[in-house]
């Protein structure tokens, strides 16, 4: 044989022709690469769909929560609804009762304070007459001084009397 020429493939202990192992490591690497390069756009879907999901799942949660809250308020509202209407019920039945209390005690202290107008009346016609006989008669300084602090007692009791009676009046 010539030695110029070219040597043949190359071929194994069966015969078969040896492929390059060079080739043959570049197609499964370019096959492993798509495999990883599909993979991963498999899992950024799943990414994806995950956070859709996820957001989908909060959004619901929200508007639940945003639905307990809201039926908290209602009852909120309601229950100081009834509370005020409550309140103002206790208040017109308080005011009454206050009337009528202001009426009893009015009529009360003008039944108490009548006969002490009377005895002042009944004082001061005594004096009247006191004073016609003292000038028919001579009496002494004593009995005029016992006298006007009487009238004068009675007159600060009538005076305080009518204090309480006026503001107890509206």
């Amino acid at each position: 044989m010539a030695r110029n020429t070219p040597p043949g493939p190359a071929v194994d202990a069966s015969g078969q022709t040896v492929v390059d192992p060079t080739t043959n490591v570049r197609e499964l690497v370019e096959l492993n690469v798509k495999r990883l390069d599909d993979l991963r756009e498999l899992d950024s879907q799943r990414l994806t769909e995950q956070a859709v999901l996820r957001a989908e799942y909060e959004e619901k949660l929200r508007d639940a929560e945003t639905a307990r809250i809201n039926a908290i308020r209602a009852v909120d509202v309601g229950a100081a609804a009834i509370l005020a209407g409550q309140v103002a019920a206790s208040a017109e039945a308080l005011r009454g009762q206050v009337e009528a209390a202001r009426q009893q005690t009015a009529v009360g202290l003008a039944a108490a304070l009548e006969p002490i107008q009377k005895d002042i009346q009944d004082l001061r016609r005594a004096q009247y007459e006191a004073q016609g006989v003292k000038a028919n008669v001579s009496e002494s300084g004593t009995t005029s001084r016992a006298t006007a602090t009487v009238i004068i007692s009675a007159l600060l009791l009538l005076v305080a009397i009518l204090g309480v009676y006026a503001a107890l009046k509206p």
